[in-house]
């Protein structure tokens, strides 16, 4: 019996070892299944900033995409929302782009709801904007984890902040020596080249600009401009992308989605359609000038709608771009909000034909909680990669009962156990409500602390009390379980490279 549990402690030790050693070497994950074929990306904002990254521990500062010129995030109200520059508000509450619980929260979602990838809002390493460092740094730490999760990695230039061509040439540089060499870098057309959008474009509006801009990416990227302005980049151009627009005292957004599909979107050599819950900006109430328009979600009516317009044109365009994960600030997001909920991924789920649904976003949404929550709990952590390493590789079920333990339901005080101390918790902040579903002792996950808590942790003390007490120790995972995931990583990563 010595023997085998000896046995069992080195193999978990091994086990460990692995998930590190294979994890540092960028090892991707097993793809979601899906039965639509259509590629399908989401345009991802990198540029959110809080007081941990711009004025250390001890700073109040936080960045202009969650404040605007007329918000203060300092401000909370009794459940702890901060008062922020949008009408919606992150599941998670705002955020830093660069912080790595962020960043894996995120790119589980997107795997889970069957997006292939994720386009970033680029804006290079030179321009006028000041916050162009954070930027790079933000974009950069996302590109180094996509390939982990078997995502695929496109860019969208924001060339609006370039001060002459050689600014954009540089940037041009940047992207051949760091984006356009990886292997999970998107590639279309003829030639098979690596894909870039711009956002206009905006500064450079003649073909001759981008016929000295685009050759310092040592190739012929396939190059898409917004819709009806490729004509700004001549022959440099291979094809145009749909985004979100309506024009004035209108609702005609579908009619002009629609009418890019039928009339524009097949002239092209590459297009790309596009796909939003809805249009809600705070620019005005942020003193940020005027709003834009107007399209209302109609609780997820309008997402359902663009998307069948979608379905019945796919034929027409080689991809579907997803506009926004995370524009809060234009209230695009499809990320989710203590508004929407899981709501606006499930559609794309559903769109995507994935087998899974809101009880894995629910799933990763605690994985993220359990990370905020044991923060400074390193053995909680290790259990808490095994967790992320079993959904890398679509081991579920693993990944729920391996959560369960490193952050067992009751624990509300945050040591790892549950005992009349959570109790304690759970009395002293009854009757009061949190911002962050499942914080605190918010048992339920219902966002307030009621009755309904006392009960989870009630249970959770009687399970615990059948299994020998409230400090029982958790096995852990069986020996055939264990060796299965380090064979299955062992085979993606020996596939990877």
């Amino acid at each position: 019996m010595k023997q085998a549990t000896k046995f069992h402690g080195v193999l978990a030790a091994t086990f460990l070892v692995a998930v590190a050693l294979l994890s540092r070497a960028h090892c991707q994950g097993l793809p979601v299944p899906k039965t639509n074929p259509q590629p399908v990306y989401v345009h991802y904002m990198p540029w959110f900033q809080t007081p941990g990254s711009l004025g250390g521990t001890g700073g109040t500062q936080w960045g202009w995409h969650w404040k605007m010129n007329t918000q203060d995030p300092n401000i909370s109200d009794a459940s702890g929302k901060r008062q922020i520059a949008a009408h919606f508000y992150p599941k998670i509450g705002p955020y830093d782009s660069s912080d790595p619980d962020v960043l894996e929260y995120h790119l589980l979602l997107m795997k889970y709801s069957g997006i292939d990838g994720a386009l970033i809002d680029w804006y290079g390493v030179q321009g006028s904007n000041g916050d162009i460092n954070s930027l790079l740094n933000a974009s950069n730490t996302f590109v180094n984890k996509s390939n982990n999760y078997g995502l695929k990695l496109g860019v969208v230039l924001e060339d609006r902040f370039a001060r002459n061509i050689a600014d954009e040439q540089a940037n041009m540089h940047y992207l051949r020596d760091n984006y356009f060499n990886r292997t999970n870098y998107i590639r279309y057309g003829v030639a098979n080249s690596p894909l870039m959008y711009v956002f206009g474009p905006i500064t450079f509006q003649s073909p001759a600009q981008w016929s000295q801009i685009l050759p310092e990416t040592g190739t012929d990227p396939t190059f898409l401009t917004l819709q009806y302005e490729s004509g700004d980049a001549g022959t440099n151009a291979d094809g145009e992308y749909a985004w979100p627009s309506q024009d004035a005292n209108t609702s005609n957004h579908l009619t002009k989605l629609r009418t890019f599909l039928i009339a524009r979107a097949p002239t092209q050599a590459v297009a790309a359609s596009v796909a939003y819950p809805g249009f809600d900006d705070f620019y005005q109430e942020g003193g940020a000038g005027n709003s834009f328009f107007y399209i209302p979600a109609n609780n997820g009516q309008t997402l359902a709608n663009v998307l069948n317009v979608n379905t019945v044109y796919r034929a027409n365009v080689d991809m579907l771009q997803l506009a926004t994960f995370n524009d809060f600030g234009e209230g695009t997001m499809f990320e989710p909000t203590i508004e929407t909920g899981f709501d606006y991924l499930h559609q794309i789920q559903l769109y995507t034909g994935t087998p899974y649904g809101t009880d894995e976003l629910q799933l990763i949404y605690e994985l993220y909680l359990g990370r905020k929550k044991y923060a400074q709990n390193t053995a909680k952590q290790a259990i808490l990669d095994q967790v992320a390493a079993r959904l890398l590789v679509l081991q579920v079920a693993d990944a729920r009962t391996l959560l369960s333990q490193a952050s067992p339901a009751g624990d509300y005080n945050a040591d790892g156990i549950v005992t009349s101390a959570d109790y304690e918790v759970w009395r002293g902040s009854s009757g009061t409500t949190t911002v962050l579903y499942g914080s605190g002792a918010d048992g339920n996950f219902d966002g307030r602390i009621d009755a309904a808590d006392y009960v989870v942790w009630r249970n959770s003390m009687s399970i615990a009390a059948i299994g020998g007490g409230a400090n029982l120790i958790i096995p852990e995972p069986s020996s055939r379980v264990l060796v299965s995931v380090v064979l299955m990583m062992f085979y993606i990563c020996a596939r990877t490279y």
